[in-house]
Parts: C-alpha cells; structure tokens; sequence
C-alpha cells in the first residue's frame, strides 16, 4: 500500500486500508458473516495483538500490503499459539486473486473506496485509533522504563535530547504566532474609499491597506493627480530625460525597459508624488498604455530633437 491508506467507514466499521474495503465486500460478496478488530489480545511476551478481521468460523484474517516477516510473523505466531487459532495473512496479490473468482473488478473496487473514504491517513481519533483501548503492560513498561534511563546516562545523547526540546519549544512558539498572524490576517473590516467615500468591506491588511473601493475608483483618483500644468512638467521632464540618455533610450531592448526608465518615474515620484506607471503614461501620451509603447515615446523624442543616431 506504500503508506498512502484510505481510510473511511463501512457498515459501522471504521477500515484503514483500501485492501480492507476490498476483503469486506468479498467476505459480503460470499455472505461469509465477518467483524472488525473486535479484541485486543494479550500475548504472553509482554506485547499484544489485534487482529483485522474475525470470521463466522472463529478464524482469523490479517490484510497486509505490505508484510514484514520479522516484526510481524512472530507476533501472528503467538497469538496463535497463545490462544489456540489460526491467522490466514492475506496480502495483495492473494486479493487479486480472490476477486477474480467475482463478478467484481479489483480496480473499480479500489475507486469506489477512494470515493467513500475521502481521507488519505489514518485517523487516530478516539475509537477510530488502532490502538484505542489498548493498555500497556507492566512487561512493556519495565522495558520502555530501562530503555529510557539507560539513554539518558549517555551525556552526548542527554545533550541532544535537551537541544531538540528547546528547538521543539521555539517551533511551537513560532507556530502559535503564525496562527495569530493567519487569524488576523482573515479580519474583515470595513474602510472609507479615499475617491468616493463609500464605505467598503475588505480583508484587513497592516501594511499598504486598500485605499479604494474599485478599480475605477483607483484609476480615476490617480488621473486626477495630472491636471493640464502637471502634464505639461511631466512631458518636460520627460523631454530633459531623453535628451539626457539618448544613447540609452535607443540602444533599450525590450527586456531591460525598466532599468533604463527607472531614474525618470524616481524623478516623477519625487516631484509629483506619482508612483503609477500608468498614471504617467497618461500624461505623456494621453491614455493609459504599457511600457513597450513609453520606450517607443521616448524614441520618438530622441529622433525629433536629436536625430535619428541621438547626437
């Protein structure tokens, strides 16, 4: 199953596999009456063991994708040893095979799971836990207990243990504060457009907070900054500009617009207050257009005031 499990409900029982879906409507398919993970049992060294599936007969079945015959094997082989029963480990490709015998196909099977689980993982909620219910034996504990003195008289791995608790306090401090941040980050507030004073619901924002209600309202409170005097300082500007760097201007590719015009749109900010590109092309040139159509404006200037070669 490489670890992506679906898991979901089916018939009151909560399944953690796709390949446990599969086995159930099998066991349906052959009105073979079944539970699920109805026992945790006890084994006699010191671990414990809960089996997938119970069938009518008493037996046992474990579904693996993947089965690991040393962790695994022996745990199945003392439960039934311990408790007189037999597990049939049944892995995928035993699957395969018994869905075969079926009017049902293995692949639309394992679709229509993915359609009822809607969860990839493992819930490890309350009774949807593998291990709910589970207690630890003295055995265990004893055992977990002089694992972990023994551990901690290393002083190298004491020392490592004690970093990775502070590093895990600063992570879940810097956690908590990206929470608050997101939190606040959703507020939704109401604001006054700095055009036409309506007032206007957006989501809140602590630096560069929305000024304007809608895109008109933008564009023609920027427009309104250039009245026909400023206009006419701008295309002056512009002019000296172009006089300026003329060679810079004509030898300007179309990547590289920006650096070359730069220095002109600081100028403009500085004088006028005036940080739209657009707002600037509308003095220039009458209408709102692109950067293309400003380096054009300005090879235009440098040919009707300096010549074609811009000396």
């Amino acid at each position: 199953m490489n670890g992506r499990t679906y898991c979901g409900h089916y018939r009151g029982h909560y399944l953690k596999s796709t390949l446990e879906y599969i086995y159930a409507r099998y066991l349906d398919y052959k009105e073979i009456h079944w539970e699920y993970e109805v026992k945790i049992f006890d084994l006699s060294t010191g671990g414990s063991y809960k089996p997938d599936f119970m069938l009518s007969d008493g037996s046992y079945v474990e579904v693996k994708g993947g089965f690991n015959y040393q962790t695994d094997l022996p745990r199945i082989k003392c439960f039934e040893k311990d408790y007189g029963v037999t597990v049939k480990i049944i892995q995928e490709k035993d699957l395969r095979q018994l869905i075969a015998s079926t009017p049902m196909v293995y692949e639309h099977l394992k679709q229509e799971w993915k359609q009822i689980a809607k969860g990839l993982g493992m819930d490890t909620s309350g009774k949807n836990n593998s291990r709910y219910g589970a207690k630890v034996s003295n055995i265990t504990r004893a055992k977990i207990s002089a694992k972990a003195k023994s551990r901690m008289k290393d002083s190298e791995y004491k020392s490592k243990w004690l970093e990775g608790r502070k590093n895990s306090a600063k992570v879940q401090k810097q956690n908590e504060r990206l929470k608050a941040y997101n939190l606040l980050r959703q507020y939704q507030v109401f604001v006054t457009c700095h055009h036409c004073g309506k007032e206007f619901e957006v989501l809140f924002r602590k630096n560069k907070p929305q000024k304007y209600c809608s895109y008109s309202c933008s564009n023609t409170a920027q427009f309104s900054k250039i009245s026909g005097d400023k206009s006419f300082l701008i295309q002056e500007l512009a002019l000296d500009f172009a006089k300026n760097n003329a060679q810079s201007i004509l030898s300007c590719k179309v990547n590289k617009i920006i650096s070359v015009l730069k220095p002109f749109y600081d100028q403009i900010e500085k004088e006028f207050g005036i940080k739209d590109e657009r707002t600037v092309s509308k003095a220039l040139l009458g209408y709102q257009t692109n950067r293309k159509e400003i380096l054009f404006y300005f090879h235009s200037l440098v040919e009707n005031v300096l010549g074609t070669t811009g000396k």
